[in-house]
């Protein structure tokens, strides 16, 4: 019977990690979007207010650099404003957001799932039939997860495994619990 326990035990387990994997990732892409959209929207600002510095020197002085330059931040500026338009970077953060917060609550289920399994309180058949709601639930949360790019799962790889990103010590959870919560008591 114990081994029942541990075979439901190696594929939570495994799909935990890949859970918590995809929840980094899909938190990534959207610091990625989100870095991206104050990057251009800077740009932006930075590009139209010097377009209408260099267009309103054109009023006084009849200089062909400054005709020169204001056409090329104008370029830009354009560019800028029309990429806005092609993508719309906010609600990709959003939609990222939204597919990691929802990875969060499989995360948090299978982890109780888990604790089910090591306190043995429930038979196999009912721990499997809890798992197999969460591993359906999970494939929603996979289909509706919009895409990520390599970037996003490098920055992953660097949060879990070098920052140890969702990685506590003891003293730090005590830390964070009332004295009479605390492993020392």
């Amino acid at each position: 019977m114990d081994d029942n326990y541990e075979v439901i035990e190696i594929s939570v387990r495994d799909t935990f990690a890949s859970v918590v994997w995809s929840h980094k990732i899909q938190e990534k892409q959207a610091d990625i979007y989100s870095e991206r959209f104050k990057c251009l929207e800077t740009a932006k600002i930075l590009s139209a207010s010097l377009t209408s510095v260099g267009l309103v020197s054109l009023v006084f002085t009849d200089q062909p650099w400054i005709k020169l330059c204001s056409a090329l931040i104008s370029f830009v500026s354009v560019f800028v404003s029309t990429f806005f338009k092609s993508f719309d970077l906010q609600a990709m953060v959003s939609q990222h957001k939204a597919a990691a917060n929802n990875l969060l609550e499989v995360r948090d289920q299978l982890k109780l799932i888990l604790l089910q399994i090591h306190l043995k309180q429930e038979s196999v058949q009912a721990i499997y039939k809890k798992y197999e709601g969460v591993v359906q639930q999970l494939d929603k949360v996979y289909t509706d997860a919009p895409n990520t790019t390599d970037k996003a799962v490098t920055r992953a790889r660097e949060a879990l495994n070098v920052s140890k990103d969702n990685t506590f010590s003891d003293d730090e959870i005590d830390s964070f619990l009332p004295i009479g919560l605390r492993k020392d008591g």
